[in-house]
This record gives structure tokens, C-alpha cells and sequence, in this order.
């Protein structure tokens, strides 16, 4: 395989039109609240500003500061907006349409950010990200259900990409931004980084009468006309949309899902269902929640002075490798980027909390700085492998009619998990509750080596392949490691082509002999 072809011959140039890419980008602006928030939050909680405004005075230490239980609180409480977020989104999505639900996203968005802005206490402050994490639990749960369902499959990892890359754009705005003003004295210290977000969902809401139904969505409620129009203006050709129209209603036809949350767990559903929900599980607990709400707090007990400067850096060294590597879900497949990535962030977490030690005030420099660069490199293994294509996983891996269903039963597990790692980290690492300092990264490296396993055993290779003929695929059962040997670019509309040349890649004592009989009539054809 070629990795590094001209650019003129990757799927991203050859299938994409112009409407094509700005729906995808248009669609995604969205992501940007859901980076800033949680960027500005983990900057905010180290301001001297923000410390003396809402904290409690220390004589030992001569300072404000915020406890432990307010610290988790006030991370801990807006996750829970995001579960009810992701509970919400199957039924407004499956209602309205997905365009629609995109405008109650926005519209949430802009009344939580007033609300954060105007506080006048901490409990305020609190609110008010928990009014705003729910719009945000759409956005997770919606936005890359939306791009899965307008994307060409050769293209589908690239465009759910575009909005992790957002993510960490919001991220970089917000860490460059608190970088600022974190030493300001006025409250303005804290307050520019919570008004400034409401730029984003008034640009989002300028951008929707750009942004198209999914013209799965409008095949599902019968409205096929207005299906292939969209179908029309997002592929490079009339044909080449004719015949997706065809393979989505031929696999709406084949389906037998009645859209119920039964379903799920019915037949090959309950495969499909256990795979989109354990990866953002998973992700949750391996400490992306930890190291965006709790970095630099982090930094700090690590004894760095120039943890906001540090910040920063990973958050462009993070948004530098998303940009570089749009193309590698859809090149190299999901299956490999995670198993590098678990293997990475488990080996990586334990350096750091071996090197760290338990006490940073006898920790040398050298150790310090060795911490520090494992944290980049888990960053950027993060950056790479699961954040885009956990939201792959969650949206490419379901049927058409399960597909809002499942997004949001797997966005609601992954925030619990975020909730309670959220929740619970201050208490584990504080000295008069679980005393683990540093050496939480054990537990995290820990659930990364679970990851890796759940991947290598039960993760299928995704890539290339159309939604519809994953619904074959997953109907046939076939084995997990060989999703990759099935050709790409068959067409749901061939259904026996497809069954037969999943059926070649495996070993001739595993097959019966109607299977043989299939594979010998796909051959001769």
C-alpha cells in the first residue's frame, strides 16, 4: 500500500465536490463550543483570578484555592448535561431531521453561554456549562451521524475527522486565549474566555440554511425525491448518486430493523451495538477526561510554572497532527490506528506516573520533563487514532434506522464514563482521600491495555466499505479479521457479489458447502 500518494489521487480530492465540503465543514462548526468549553475550563480552574473570585482562602498555603469536592463539581456536574444531550438527540434527530436538531442545538448553545458569562457565584458558573454541555452532547452524538450519512464511503473517516478537528480548533482558541489573560487580576481574567464562545454558535446559525438533509434521513421517511437532489449535489456525478440511491433503498428494503430500541440488540444488531458503544467507553475511561478537565491543575502539582504555556503548545501540537492526518483512517484503517493507539497510551501513561513519583516536591527535573513529554506523545496518540475514529465507530457502525439510536446510546455511555472519571480523579490523586497523585496513570494505562485487547479481538476493519454493505456484511456474521479482505467499492446493490467475495477470505475448512457453491458462482461471474 502506498501511503503517501500525490494528493490529486487521494478520495478526498476524486470524490469530493465544493458543496461537498463546505456541508461538511458548515456542519461541524459546532465542534468548536465542545473543544472550547472544556479547554477554557481546565485554564480557568489554575487562574489566580478565578481562584480568589470563587475559592477559599489557605493559610498554609498563603493562597485561594477551590476543593476538591467544587473542582469535581464543577467538571463533573456538566458531563451529566452531556449524557441528557446524547439521550435527547435519538429522539429530536429521528423527529425532525437531522438539519433541524442542528438549529435546538444552536439555539442551546447561545442561552448556556449568557448564562455562563452573567454568573455571579461558582454554582452559576456550574450551571451554566451544564446547560451548555447538553448542546453539546447533540452535537457528539449528532454531528458525525450527519457526516457518515452525507460522506462517500472512501471519504467518510476524512469528513467525520472534520469535526475532531474542530474540536481541537475550539481547544487551541481557548488555550491561547486563557494563555492571555490568566494573569489579569479583574475577573475579566475568566470572563473573556467565557464570552468569546459565543462567536461560534451565531456563525453556526449564519451557516445552517447552507446545510442539507441527509439524504439517508429523507429515504428513511419515504421522501426519495428530495433524497437524490441532495445525493445529486454532494457526488461528483449523476450516476454515481443514482446508484447510492439505490443500494440505501434496496438495504432500507432488506433491513427488517423497525427503528425500536429492541433492535439494538436483535440479531446482528447486538454485535453492531456492543462494538458502538464499547470504543467511546473505553476512550472515556483511558483519561481523555482526566487530561481535558484536569491538565493543568496537573502541571501545576507537578511543580511547573509555565503549565498555561504547556497547555498551549499540546493543544497546537494536537490540532498540527489532526491536520496532517486526515487521511489516515480512510488509508490506513480504523482497526490499526487503535491498536497502535491503545498500545501507545498504555505504555505511555505508566512512564508517567513511574517517573513522576508520589511526591513532586523530590522529583527531579529530568523526571519532570520526561512526564511532560509522555503526556505529548499520549496527546498525539490520542489526537491520531481514538479521537476521530470513535466517533467513526459510533456512526459508521449501525444500520440506517438504528443509526441516531445508537449514537446516542453510545454517546450517553461514554459521558457516564467521562462523568465519573471526572468526578472521581480529584479524590483519587487528593492526599487526605485516595492519595494517588501521579500514579493515576496506572489506572488509565490500565484500561487502554483493555482497549487493545477489545480492538484485536472484536474490532472489525471498516474502511472503504458503503454503509449498506456493512449491513451485509454484519447480517453474514463474518469474522472480524476478515472485514478487511472484502473488496471495496462492491455495491449493496450487489448483494451476492459481496456475500461471495466475503466469503473467499476465509479458509477452505471453515466453509460448508453452500458456501463454496456461493464462492464458485461469484467466481464464474
Amino acid at each position: 500500500m502506498v501511503f503517501f500518494a500525490s494528493p490529486k489521487t487521494w478520495a478526498l480530492y476524486t470524490d469530493m465536490t465544493a458543496k461537498a465540503w463546505r456541508v461538511a465543514i458548515f456542519a461541524c462548526l459546532g465542534a468548536m463550543v465542545f473543544g472550547y468549553d472544556t479547554a477554557w475550563w481546565s485554564g480557568v480552574l489554575g487562574m489566580r483570578a478565578f481562584t480568589s473570585r470563587f475559592g477559599v482562602y489557605d493559610p498554609a498555603t498563603d493562597a485561594y484555592v477551590i476543593s476538591s469536592a467544587l473542582t469535581s463539581s464543577g467538571s463533573g456536574i456538566p458531563t451529566a448535561g452531556r449524557i441528557l444531550g446524547s439521550i435527547m438527540t435519538q429522539y429530536i434527530a429521528d423527529a425532525i431531521g437531522r438539519r433541524w436538531c442542528m438549529l435546538v442545538m444552536r439555539i442551546l448553545f447561545i442561552a448556556a453561554i449568557i448564562v455562563e458569562v452573567t454568573a455571579q457565584s461558582y454554582w452559576q458558573v456550574v450551571i451554566g456549562r451544564f446547560l451548555n454541555y447538553i448542546p453539546m452532547g447533540i452535537a457528539g452524538a449528532l454531528i458525525p451521524v450527519y457526516q457518515a450519512e452525507c460522506a462517500p464511503a472512501s471519504t467518510r473517516g476524512a469528513l467525520i475527522n472534520v469535526f475532531t478537528w474542530f474540536v481541537d480548533f475550539g481547544a487551541l482558541i481557548a488555550s491561547c486565549i486563557v494563555f492571555s489573560t490568566h494573569t489579569w487580576a479583574s475577573e475579566a481574567a475568566f470572563k473573556y474566555p467565557m464570552g468569546i464562545q459565543l462567536i461560534f454558535p451565531l456563525l453556526i446559525l449564519a451557516a445552517l440554511p447552507f446545510i442539507p438533509e441527509t439524504p439517508r434521513y429523507l429515504c428513511m421517511k419515504g421522501r426519495r425525491t428530495e433524497a437524490l437532489a441532495v445525493l445529486k449535489s454532494l457526488r461528483k456525478d449523476e450516476q454515481t448518486a443514482e446508484n447510492e440511491m439505490i443500494d440505501i433503498e434496496l438495504s432500507l428494503e432488506r433491513t427488517a430493523d423497525t427503528g425500536s430500541w429492541l433492535d439494538l440488540i436483535r440479531g446482528s444488531n447486538l454485535r453492531r451495538t456492543i462494538i458502538a458503544v464499547t470504543i467511546p467507553t473505553v476512550e472515556a475511561w483511558q483519561g481523555q477526561s482526566f487530561m481535558g478537565n484536569y491538565l493543568v491543575v496537573f502541571l501545576i502539582s507537578l511543580g511547573f510554572t509555565n503549565s498555561y504555556l504547556l497547555s498551549t503548545l499540546l493543544q497546537a501540537v494536537l490540532l498540527i497532527c489532526v491536520t496532517l492526518c486526515f487521511w489516515m483512517s480512510d488509508r490506513i484503517g480504523r482497526r490499526p490506528l487503535l491498536l497502535f493507539g491503545s498500545a501507545t497510551m498504555w505504555i505511555t501513561f505508566y512512564i508517567v506516573a513511574g517517573v513522576s513519583g508520589h511526591d513532586s516536591a523530590v522529583t527531579s527535573d529530568a523526571r519532570k520533563q520526561a512526564a511532560v513529554a509522555m503526556l505529548f506523545i499520549w496527546a498525539i496518540a490520542y489526537a491520531i487514532t481514538y479521537q476521530p475514529v470513535v466517533y467513526l465507530a459510533v456512526a459508521e457502525t449501525p444500520t440506517t434506522k438504528l443509526r441516531s439510536k445508537t449514537s446516542g446510546v453510545a454517546y450517553f455511555t461514554q459521558q457516564c464514563g467521562g462523568l465519573i472519571v471526572t468526578f472521581v480523579s480529584p479524590y483519587m490523586q487528593d492526599a487526605g482521600y485516595g492519595d494517588m497523585g501521579p500514579y493515576i496513570g496506572f489506572f488509565f494505562g490500565g484500561i487502554s491495555f483493555l482497549g487493545l485487547i477489545f480492538v484485536y479481538f472484536f474490532y472489525p476493519e471498516l474502511k472503504g466499505l458503503s454503509i449498506e454493505q456493512l449491513d451485509v456484511l454484519f447480517e453474514q456474521r463474518v469474522p472480524t479479521k476478515q472485514f478487511g479482505k472484502v473488496p471495496r467499492g462492491a455495491t449493496a446493490a450487489h448483494e451476492s457479489v459481496i456475500e461471495g467475495k466475503a466469503l473467499e477470505g476465509l479458509e477452505d475448512e471453515e466453509m460448508t458447502g453452500e458456501e463454496k457453491g456461493a464462492e464458485a458462482t461469484v467466481k464464474s461471474v
